[in-house]
């Protein structure tokens, strides 16, 4: 697995997602949305808008990623985060990464990145991902790590690491 001898100095791990990581991954997910809930909409509305939401995005995923490998991250034992993988024979794609709100700004993302790109380099690829153009704390990360951007498409930012 990539991150099997990964940053275990400062206490981090990683396993495979499996069936029983479903709701924290949902979770996940909905907190990288908090705006919505600033709408003043019923909290049930949003609820039910950000799980559709996620369903379609968990479809897409694996549809355009059939071979992809999510990973749970942990600090500690305590859950952080996930981190979706696809690895080809041309490039290691960072589906994506999210680490929870709470634990961000400790260094974890880019010792997460770091892990990435030596996986990257060891196969001789590259590492391409796609961020939300208005995510500029994740931006901010990946240019810090090398990523280049690649091309603009209104809402996402498609960067490049070799």
């Amino acid at each position: 697995m990539i991150f099997d001898e990964f940053n275990s100095r400062i206490g981090l791990s990683a396993k495979a997602a499996n069936a029983n990581d479903n709701l924290f991954m949902a979770q996940l997910f909905y907190s990288t949305k908090p705006f919505f809930y600033g709408l003043g909409l019923p909290r049930e509305v949003v609820d039910t808008m950000l799980a559709q939401q996620y369903q379609l995005q968990q479809a897409s995923y694996r549809e355009q990623y059939p071979n992809a490998n999510t990973y749970i991250l942990f600090y500690q034992q305590q859950t952080i985060g996930k981190v979706m993988l696809d690895i080809s024979e041309y490039r290691i794609h960072l589906i994506d990464f999210i680490i929870i709100p709470s634990m961000q700004g400790r260094g974890f993302g880019s010792a997460i990145l770091a892990a990435i790109k030596q996986e990257a380099m060891k196969r001789h690829l590259p590492v391409g991902l796609s961020v939300e153009s208005e995510n500029t704390q994740a931006k901010k990360l990946y240019l810090q790590h090398g990523f280049k951007l690649e091309s603009y498409s209104g809402a996402y930012e498609s960067m490049l690491w070799r």
